[in-house]
């Protein structure tokens, strides 16, 4: 998914109240009204962003907070019947409306939500708020979620959605003839590994009657209803999937957000219009959504183009644009730059590869990059530095503050690579950044620079190898059980820190086969890389887990003071995500969660009269 910002959090009564709302919520005593949910989705909102270098503020473009549009304007300040086209870039993947077929990208994650729905959904900086859950609750153990279903919860085609559909629909995404690219967000299921091997029908899920839906966990996880909240849970009308077959039904109604498909091409575009039958009312503006698919390295220029053309109602500014945006008087005046951060960018090196199986090394390039020249010379201000994993949002969706990693400080990284016999970089054996042929050439220009930084601050030479494809790049990292050195870019999924599991533990499917930290690891200096994997590991197991917020919250910070300290990524900065959009759209909702698309056009999104 698609971010040094000014951010605004939650004053400590505001806080209070989410809390409140939340324990309510939870303990099942409550039926949120439609302000109740206002309320919380604008105190759970956390920072939108802020002006800087001409940069309009994310709210005041964005139509900010959640008073229904129509107190604010006029009913002939408003345009009715109006049309609007939102550019859609799959990043690489093919574009499958199916929301239990379709892969793990971010553009999907927020476009989904406006046709399919599920028993909650994300905010736009992604904390979790209900969908079509009315109550749940929770066993004493943590392992049993019993949710309660909204009376008024229906598809697009008028049938009331029911417990059984869940049951179905779900049982559907894990079908191991097919199973859902996206079913590790239902992993922790009682019986999903026999389920989804075909080795047996039992599976945690459960039809209480037809308002009351259960789900069964092999073991209690705090950041269960963010994989929750994914799209992979979303319920599909079954008799609309039995009367169209498993790849016609997309555009048969069988969904139950304020939207559904009525056209769609896989390579072209896909058409919304008004689900007249959603729970909470649809846009009094809003008729037609057009999706035109821009893919490609031309994906973002494209989308510009339109924008510029008055075609588009807002369009992605990377780096490669930016000069471009800021240089137009009336684009800059549309610029939003999203904040805080869902993002963070690091550099990532395999331990089974020399030199990187010596922590002296890592912690020589850790130390050896100037971040500040990084994101504001090399990358023109587009990333905030940091040294710290966790995304700086992650400490507005929950109570952790992450701890700071390793500093800028060339004395003691050129020590450290003495230490480990390869003084001003000599002896060193052959490193090779690996870059994809199809990235930009402004992205390959800043991978340059960071490299030359590198060389010039430490002798160590990398050659930079940009011929391949990401494919042709994988194959070879298949074929050498890892990556020697790389680049990555790594966005939250969850309200807490869980990302610090889900990317970095030893046995992590993003860990193993691809940077190789693991317990087997020998001493090098006074680093043992193989104990510290094993405490991280014990670490983030307990604290994914753990019940308590403050003990969550202290695992996770000394698991995330090991990855630092022994340099398993490097983290360079948070991207500050920018996009431009029309500013006769009001009422979106965008964070850092959901970048440019706002989090659902909804019926407090409406265009003003043009």
């Amino acid at each position: 998914m698609a971010r040094q910002p000014f951010s605004t959090t939650p004053s400590t009564s505001d806080r209070r109240g989410y809390d409140d709302l939340m324990a309510t919520l939870r303990a099942g005593s409550v039926n949120p009204t439609r302000r109740d949910m206002l309320r919380w989705s604008a105190i759970a909102s956390g920072a939108i962003a802020t002006a800087s270098f001409g940069v309009t503020s994310a709210a005041a473009v964005g139509g900010g907070g959640s008073a229904p549009l129509l107190r604010r304007y006029q009913e002939d300040e408003i345009e009715t019947d109006a049309e609007i086209i939102v550019p859609f870039d799959p990043f690489g993947q093919d574009v499958t409306l199916d929301p239990h077929r379709t892969t793990n990208s971010g553009a999907f994650w927020v476009m989904f939500p406006n046709v399919w729905g599920g028993l909650l959904r994300y905010t736009e900086t992604g904390q979790v708020e209900p969908d079509l859950a009315e109550t749940f609750t929770v066993s004493d153990d943590g392992t049993v979620y019993t949710f309660q279903i909204r009376s008024d919860a229906s598809y697009a085609n008028g049938n009331q959605v029911i417990a059984e559909h869940f049951v179905s629909s779900w049982r559907r995404a894990l079908d191991p003839s097919i199973t859902s690219p996206m079913a590790a967000f239902m992993q922790h299921v009682e019986g999903y590994a026999d389920f989804v091997a075909g080795e047996s029908e039992d599976i945690g899920f459960e039809a209480i009657d037809d308002a009351t839906v259960e789900i069964t966990l092999s073991q209690p996880v705090n950041y269960f209803l963010s994989y929750l909240a994914s799209f992979v849970w979303s319920v599909v009308d079954p008799s609309v999937i039995e009367a169209e077959g498993e790849n016609n039904f997309v555009l048969a109604d069988a969904g139950t957000g304020p939207w559904r498909f009525t056209e769609y091409d896989a390579t072209t575009q896909f058409v919304m219009v008004p689900n007249t039958n959603h729970y909470r009312g649809n846009s009094p503006s809003i008729a037609k959504i057009t999706w035109p698919i821009v893919s490609g390295p031309t994906a973002a220029s494209s989308a510009l183009t339109l924008y510029t053309d008055d075609d588009a109602i807002s369009a992605d500014v990377p780096l490669s644009l930016l000069e471009q945006v800021q240089g137009d008087e009336t684009l800059a005046a549309e610029l939003v730059q999203v904040a805080p951060s869902g993002t963070v960018r690091s550099i990532a090196m395999d331990f089974n590869q020399a030199p990187f199986d010596d922590v002296r090394v890592r912690r020589a390039i850790a130390q050896g990059i100037d971040r500040d020249q990084w994101a504001n010379e090399i990358y023109g201000g587009t990333y905030a530095p940091t040294t710290s994993f966790s995304p700086p949002v992650v400490s507005d969706t929950s109570t952790y503050e992450a701890p700071e990693g390793l500093e800028f400080d060339l004395d003691a990284a050129q020590q450290s690579l003495e230490d480990a016999d390869f003084a001003g970089g000599e002896g060193l054996p052959e490193i090779v950044y690996f870059q994809s042929a199809d990235d930009t050439p402004e992205e390959i220009e800043a991978a340059t620079a960071l490299l030359a930084m590198i060389n010039e601050n430490l002798g160590i030479e990398i050659t930079h190898d940009t011929s391949r494809t990401a494919e042709q790049i994988f194959d070879l990292q298949i074929d050498n059980g890892g990556r020697q050195f790389d680049i990555i870019t790594w966005q939250t999924v969850t309200e807490t820190p869980q990302l610090l599991s889900f990317a970095c533990r030893p046995d992590s499917n993003y860990m193993s086969g691809w940077f190789n930290w693991n317990e087997d690891l020998e001493e090098t200096g006074d680093f043992d890389a193989g104990a510290a994997a094993e405490e991280f590991a014990t670490l983030t197991s307990d604290a994914d887990v753990e019940q308590d917020e403050a003990t969550r919250d202290d695992l996770y910070r000394q698991a995330e003071e090991l990855l630092l300290q022994n340099a398993v990524y490097v983290p360079l900065g948070t991207w500050t995500q920018m996009y431009v959009q029309k500013p006769w759209l009001q009422g979106t909702r965008q964070g850092a969660w959901t970048g440019r698309l706002p989090v659902v056009f909804d019926q407090d999104v409406v265009v003003l009269q043009r």
